[in-house]
């Protein structure tokens, strides 16, 4: 009992402090949740304020996001090229940052970690792992992450399951992710590991092959017959949707409980259409990146994007000015990673080019103590402006992937006309009442639509949204029969036969 109070008074302390986590105690504190689930079913309402800490009014809060970012500046200013260069140039002390100094600090764009990932990297941390995004919108971006870190994010994975009840000792954990998507899998195989739950990584292969792992029946003692948790990607699951369905499969045919999905934008439509070959789901809908790790988002059930505030600065900005967006507008997404959490690659003000609003009122939601914006709207680049205001990939995705007549995910592409947009996207057929269903399902969505191009192949496109189920893995499975094997003896001449012969049999 006093290891376990010593622990939670330790937690407590970095989360308030910004104090660096203690292994030890994170690994006491896991302990202590297993052992709570197993005698009594499940976490209450407690271990979750344990990981999050207490609610704090917004001043309180406000308080401490400056006094850590002031400390991950000032780090920053001592221990990276690139801050260095940059608080020289604007002449600012960030010993001494207040909070309206903030805006002069001007948003890290993509571009610049992009073309200089090491100039990030404090110059006294002990790097050990250099992850990269996977780059489905674009060139992959390199983050480096010490021990202390990994084991931090790990750890704190575990306690969230736990808290949750989202993975148990019972379930089978498939990932079907890319296999360059090494910290968010590092992390959920980690987590998984901890709570005992089997994990397979089966990577982005062709779906029929993933369809096959799902509904393969298991005989491991304590374990579902079937795997019972999907983690991947919405427009991979997709596929595996509209594969699943033409091959025959049936809800009968698997164990599915729980989706995690996130990394792209998740529709209605899409989660809808799925239960029609997995059965009943629950999705565990989430947000996160590898620049801005471990600052991940969590879809409440009333649909709008949480964030817990210890592990960062969550800021939205004006898409022109960088002036903070009032309630209500639109804006991008700026985050500062915060210590304890970070202490390797340093990003402040971090710009991730994803476009989303603010609540207009405040949030009356379960998770209505936790800063809130709306769902990931769609990268910026992706987005086109037009007369009175923005037309988001989320509208054409949401109105497309609504309907059976567009297979799932959808093939789709958008961009600026005189008054308004054309869109283009695949359907089954290119029938007028097809063209009907489309149109009124955009329209619907709020898309001011002037042109439709209706295609039956996606070969057909001009500027389809890149999609992360495109970003396929090869396995001997793809293809229709294995190779011959290797004969390398046939390569080899009488004398060097001979020779093989003599020193293989010298040996014994």
């Amino acid at each position: 009992m006093i290891e376990a109070a010593f622990a939670q008074l330790r937690l407590a302390a970095s989360l308030a402090l910004g104090l660096p986590f203690s292994p030890r105690s994170l690994d006491r504190i896991i302990d202590n949740l297993q052992a709570t689930r197993r005698e009594f079913g499940g976490i209450d309402r407690s271990g979750a304020e344990l990981v999050q800490g207490p609610p704090l009014d917004p001043a309180a809060m406000r308080a401490v996001h400056l006094r850590r970012f002031r400390a991950q500046a000032r780090r920053a200013s001592r221990e990276t090229a690139y801050y260095a260069e940059l608080f020289a140039r604007l002449a600012l002390d960030p010993t001494r940052l207040r909070w309206e100094d903030l805006g002069r600090i001007p948003p890290t764009p993509k571009a610049a970690l992009r073309a200089r990932p090491d100039d990030f990297v404090c110059r006294d941390a002990q790097a050990t792992l250099n992850c990269t995004t996977t780059g489905t919108t674009g060139r992959p971006t390199n983050v480096c992450f010490s021990n202390y870190e990994m084991q931090t994010y790990i750890a704190f994975s575990t306690i969230g399951h736990l808290v949750a009840g989202t993975l148990s000792e019972a379930d089978i954990l498939h990932i079907a992710t890319s296999s360059r998507a090494m910290l968010s899998n590092i992390c959920a195989i980690g987590a998984a590991q901890r709570v005992s739950t089997l994990v397979l990584t089966g990577g982005l292969i062709e779906p029929a092959q993933t369809l096959a792992l799902l509904a393969q029946e298991r005989s491991i003692s304590g374990k579902h017959e079937r795997t019972s948790v999907l983690l991947s990607y919405p427009s991979y699951l997709g596929e595996l949707v509209e594969t699943g369905l033409r091959l025959g499969y049936r809800p009968t045919d698997f164990g599915l409980k729980r989706i995690f999905v996130g990394s792209e934008m998740v529709t209605a439509g899409l989660m809808a259409r799925s239960q029609a070959l997995f059965g009943a789901l629950t999705f565990s809908e989430g947000y996160g990146m590898t620049e801005t790790w471990p600052c991940n988002g969590t879809v409440c059930e009333q649909g709008h994007l949480h964030f817990e505030p210890s592990s960062a600065l969550i800021e939205v900005c004006d898409l022109e000015t960088d002036a903070v967006a009032p309630p209500g507008a639109l804006g991008r997404l700026i985050v500062t990673p915060l210590p304890p959490y970070r202490d390797t690659t340093l990003l402040l003000r971090y710009d991730t080019e994803d476009l989303v609003q603010t609540l207009a009122e405040p949030p009356t939601c379960a998770l209505r103590n936790l800063p809130a914006v709306t769902r990931m709207l769609g990268k910026r680049r992706l987005s086109v402006a037009v007369e009175g205001g923005w037309v988001y990939p989320r509208q054409v995705l949401e109105a497309l992937e609504a309907l059976d007549c567009v297979p799932l995910p959808a093939r789709c592409g958008f961009w600026a006309v005189a008054g308004g947009v054309a869109v283009e996207v695949v359907a089954r057929d290119t029938e007028p009442a097809t063209r009907r269903q489309i149109e009124n399902a955009l329209e619907e969505q709020g898309v001011p639509l002037r042109e439709l191009h209706v295609y039956s192949d996606r070969s057909q496109l001009r500027q389809p949204i890149p999609l992360r189920c495109d970003l396929k893995e090869l396995s001997f499975g793809d293809a229709a029969s294995p190779p011959p094997p290797l004969d390398v003896w046939s390569f080899l001449s009488s004398r060097q036969r001979e020779f093989t012969q003599n020193a293989f049999i010298s040996s014994f």
